[in-house]
């Protein structure tokens, strides 16, 4: 009986940060949506002409670099440790409430702890590949200034250089 409240609770205790780092991502992105094109009938006149010109004038949406794909994968990490600690506290709720047993509860709680560690375990290893790899893709060198030609002092004057043979004393 102690050890299944003690498995709940270190479960708990385990999964409270991933899901309160999901939430604060949630709440962040409530007001990024994507405005919704409008729907149009038919065409019959100049207007309706106008109308279409606005629809297709919608913006296509850009592919997902590497970038974005790595911050998806972390949303899903959380959005599975939250769901983790919502079922395990589901579960914890009917056994207090004597809908199940403390033996149901503690096998679907090791059930929805081994569901959730494979999925964590399968976007964790998805999101180190992707991050490798971008690791090991060389970033572009930016281009070389380049460097003045011969006798060029800036103002387009041009003055032979002068060559002095090694162990020469001139100055």
């Amino acid at each position: 009986m102690k050890s299944n409240r003690i498995l709940t609770i270190v479960l708990a205790l385990i999964t409270t940060p991933f899901a309160a780092a999901a939430q604060g991502r949630a709440i962040s992105n409530e007001g990024a949506t994507a405005p919704t094109p409008p729907v149009l009938a038919g065409i019959r006149d100049s207007g309706d002409a106008a109308e279409l010109a606005e629809v297709l004038a919608v913006p296509t949406p850009v592919p997902l670099g590497p970038a974005n794909i790595l911050d998806e994968y972390e949303q899903a990490m959380a959005a599975t440790a939250q769901s983790f600690n919502i079922e395990v506290s589901r579960i914890a709720d009917a056994v207090q409430q004597k809908a199940i047993t403390e033996d149901q509860g503690e096998y679907l709680c090791k059930e929805a702890y081994e569901r959730a560690l494979m999925q964590f375990q399968v976007l964790s290893s998805l999101h180190d590949m992707l991050e490798g790899e971008v690791s090991q893709t060389p970033t572009p060198a930016p281009p070389a200034k380049q460097a003045p030609t011969a006798g060029m002092n800036g103002n387009g004057y041009h003055k032979a250089l002068r060559t002095i043979p090694a162990g020469s004393k001139a100055i």
